[in-house]
């Protein structure tokens, strides 16, 4: 889990995946680690995350490809009203992004299926013990039928290729010229 959560708010943060870029500030620490305040700004080639990192500036640029998928885990607040976190999952907890911190679910659930469409990343659930699971089709590349093997494969054995390509001249009986004049050369 990244811990992470909005900057100034207790349980509201909502990105609309239809409207990119989007600029945002939220506070980002692993567990067990001090909270940081980190500026996040997200457009149609990726993520760039500006932080502190033992004191120095940290610039990190991230395309969508260095993510695992849109991710929700669903925990309860300090009031005990589950609140649902959607966020870019990277497999460095503290890279992950927060996209939407809410207690509506419906919202939260739209707002998954969104940027998973947007982004062209699988849906991904984070359990209560913190394992991850893919949900919905695995996407892949569509296997059909082979494609017919080509013609000069099938007559390799009988003639060469570039005798396949040749047309057959027509048959028939050759033209008999006769008094005209022949030029030939036999020097």
């Amino acid at each position: 889990m990244t811990g992470a959560t909005p900057l100034g708010l207790k349980t509201a943060l909502r990105l609309d995946p239809g409207h990119l870029p989007a600029k945002w500030c939220v506070n980002v620490g692993p567990a067990g680690r001090p909270v940081q305040e980190a500026a996040i700004y997200m457009d149609d080639d990726g993520v760039v995350v500006r932080r502190d990192l033992s004191g120095l500036p940290l610039t990190l640029s991230l395309p969508f490809a260095a993510f695992e998928g849109v991710s929700v885990r669903i925990e309860p607040n300090d009031a005990g009203d589950l609140v649902a976190h959607v966020e870019l999952h990277h497999r460095d907890a503290a890279l992950s992004i927060p996209l939407t911190v809410t207690r509506d679910m419906e919202a939260a659930a739209a707002d998954w299926q969104g940027w998973s469409d947007r982004l062209g990343l699988p849906m991904l659930l984070v359990n209560t013990s913190g394992t991850v699971e893919r949900v919905g089709p695995i996407v892949g590349v569509p296997i059909g039928e082979p494609a017919p093997r080509r013609r000069h494969a099938q007559m390799a054995a009988r003639r060469p290729r570039f005798l396949v390509r040749r047309k057959v001249g027509a048959g028939g009986d050759m033209p008999v010229l006769r008094g005209c004049r022949e030029i030939t050369s036999y020097e």
